[in-house]
């Protein structure tokens, strides 16, 4: 062979090499994470409130939770409604808050959540919202629209609006069926004892959903 037709030849072994390599040692491929906590976009609320309740049925040690309320608290709410006397009777050190989640109502108007991370004590829990405000009036938004929202919220946010629409906890079996029964909570969701919140999508059933989960008008005027 000449030196011409030697030197494809060999770019033909060295391709085959490399691709026999290849096969022999793939790359791993990262896992795919499909954990969720909240319902699907167009689901039944009722079909979620039962997935919900199936998901703490059979819990065997703390896991991760989603706690969703009936209606937007205030701090103080949270408060009271994640430490009464019927969860502090079960609450150890495997339950706590990690997040609370804001989300400013205002009729007709369609307004961010925001979910801020909280150290296990209520000071954190009360010093949240002024996090969630600050942020929301450096994020702004990418239309006239959106900037006068993000700001709205930021000023309800600020002056201590009932705007909490649910947490993020880590509890016990019975830690988490004590929440359940408190008057102000109107789901309870678990993710699997082995899953992460951090890697998991977070979404609360927000109080306006009442029969399907999907968003509302977004044609009124921003205070």
């Amino acid at each position: 062979m000449t030196p011409r037709g030697l030197a494809p030849a060999l770019a033909v072994v060295a391709v085959a090499a490399v691709v026999g390599v290849g096969f022999a040692n793939p790359v791993p491929t990262p896992p795919i994470r499909t954990d969720t906590l909240g319902p699907d976009s167009g689901e039944a609320v009722p079909d979620y409130l039962e997935r919900a309740r199936d998901s703490i049925a059979a819990l065997d040690g703390p896991v991760w939770a989603l706690v969703s309320f009936t209606k937007a608290l205030t701090v103080d709410e949270v408060i009271t409604t994640t430490s009464s006397s019927q969860v502090s009777s079960v609450r150890g050190p495997d339950v706590r808050v990690a997040r609370v989640m804001y989300r400013v109502p205002i009729e007709r108007v369609q307004t961010p959540l925001m979910s801020v991370p909280v150290p296990d004590n209520d000071e954190a829990v009360r010093r949240s919202p002024g996090v969630a405000a600050t942020r929301l009036a450096s994020l702004g938004g990418d239309t006239d629209r959106q900037q006068q929202v993000a700001l709205a919220s930021a000023k309800q946010l600020s002056a201590g609006c009932a705007c909490a629409v649910g947490v993020l906890v880590r509890a016990t079996p019975e830690g988490l069926d004590a929440i359940a029964r408190e008057s102000n909570v109107r789901a309870v969701e678990a993710l699997p004892s082995d899953a992460s919140p951090w890697l998991a999508a977070v979404r609360p059933l927000l109080p306006e959903y009442v029969d399907v989960v999907a968003p509302g008008p977004d044609d009124g005027p921003v205070p």
